[in-house]
């Protein structure tokens, strides 16, 4: 079974539109909180309420440095989420982990697809949602340098989420949400733009392309 990019993107994109969000670096954790059905708890939170020691919540989800798991249980007919994080890890760690188990929530993951393929499809609406490509475009298309600092000022990602984003294979979001997404961002833009280029130092150099990632970008 092959992951469905597409839809992941264009679900992250609907995400930034229908949640407002039009400055960056993106905080998943108040859209995860406004999402109908879902309770967000770190794991300290969890154990108090509980009465469980955080380390056997660390146990339960399996790994010491898990980021963040979402259990899934049904209140007689409706789905409800359970999203637990890691509040210890630093802050873009714990973006990446929300916005990836976001994607499973508002993609409707409920086990019956394979793990390997909803991972890619968590993952994919992670990067759209946190790394808008309408962003990018405006960087590229107004002659600012991306560098890998301010690829990481709008994003907070870093060498390894960049590289994880030039293997994403294209996908198409119309030209009518980007356009959305990009309009919602004007006077971040804007703002953004001017500041970086009074504070850019003159050795910064641009990072290369991003691969497959602006492929099927449309204005």
């Amino acid at each position: 079974m092959t992951p469905d990019y597409e839809r992941a993107a264009i679900k992250a994109t609907e995400t930034l539109i229908n949640h407002y969000i039009g400055t960056a670096p993106i905080d998943p954790l108040p859209i995860l909180k406004k999402t109908p059905g879902v309770l967000v708890l770190s794991f300290e939170e969890m154990s108090k309420k509980a009465n469980i020691d955080r380390k056997e919540i660390i146990s339960m989800v399996g790994c010491e440095n898990q980021d963040a798991v979402t259990t899934v249980y049904l209140d007689g007919e409706k789905v409800r989420y359970v999203v637990a994080y890691n509040r210890l890890l630093s802050s873009r760690i714990i973006d990446r982990a929300l916005a990836r188990e976001l994607g499973h929530i508002l993609l409707g993951h409920d086990g019956t697809r394979p793990e390997s393929v909803r991972q890619e499809e968590a993952k994919c609406f992670a990067h759209h949602l946190l790394c808008p490509r309408p962003l990018i475009h405006s960087i590229q298309a107004s002659g600012l340098r991306l560098t890998m600092e301010v690829f990481g000022n709008i994003t907070g990602f870093g060498e390894h989420c960049l590289s994880c984003i030039r293997k994403q294979p294209p996908v198409h979001v119309s030209a009518e949400l980007n356009r959305a997404v990009r309009d919602k961002f004007r006077d971040y833009i804007f703002n953004f733009f001017d500041f970086q280029r009074h504070a850019m130092h003159t050795d910064g150099s641009a990072l290369a392309d991003l691969g497959n990632y602006m492929e099927g970008y449309e204005e």
